[in-house]
């Protein structure tokens, strides 16, 4: 607790609830809670941030930028397929037709330096993305040549991926 309350600004603290007797619903649960949140609260505008080894997320994030206009400020997924030894494949068609302004893959935290998000930068030009817009793996190599394979920095991203949600004023 001491972590959050001195690395994240004051606000709800929205987790999962876990159902193992349900797996659909433990899976569709987050995007539940996600409309719950957005429409709670529609003149504020997220930040999501997951990695790509959560299948309902490489879907329902995009679509939450659709279905909600203009309260998706950025999305930010760790392509954990770039940097972890288990090599997750995941699906980026869910991103296909979304302004690529609006999402960043990213491999290592540094690669979100320097972004300001407060006006809508969410895109660092500078990393390579490597979307299909399709089915992923690297595997397969259906990810590209491209994926810079490199040990990660985890300081401060350990709790973004359990928080999963930023507020902005």
């Amino acid at each position: 607790m001491d972590f959050i309350y001195n690395y994240y600004p004051g606000g709800s603290f929205d987790t999962r609830p876990l159902n193992f007797s349900d797996v659909d619903a433990t899976l569709s649960i987050r995007k539940f809670l996600l409309e719950k949140i957005f429409q709670t609260f529609p003149q504020r505008k997220f930040i999501l941030v997951a990695d790509t080894s959560n299948s309902d997320i490489m879907k329902d994030y995009p679509l939450m930028a659709t279905e909600f206009p203009g309260q998706v400020q950025c999305i930010f997924l760790r392509n954990t397929s770039a940097t972890d030894d288990d090599k997750f494949p995941y699906d980026t068609s869910g991103f296909k037709g979304l302004n690529q302004s609006m999402y960043m893959f990213f491999i290592v935290p540094d690669d979100l330096k320097g972004l300001d998000v407060e006006n809508g930068q969410c895109y660092n030009s500078t990393i390579q993305q490597n979307v299909t817009f399709g089915e992923q793996d690297e595997l397969l190599g259906i990810h590209g040549s491209g994926a810079m394979v490199q040990k990660a920095s985890w300081t401060g991203l350990v709790a973004a991926v359990f928080l999963s949600i930023f507020f902005l004023s």
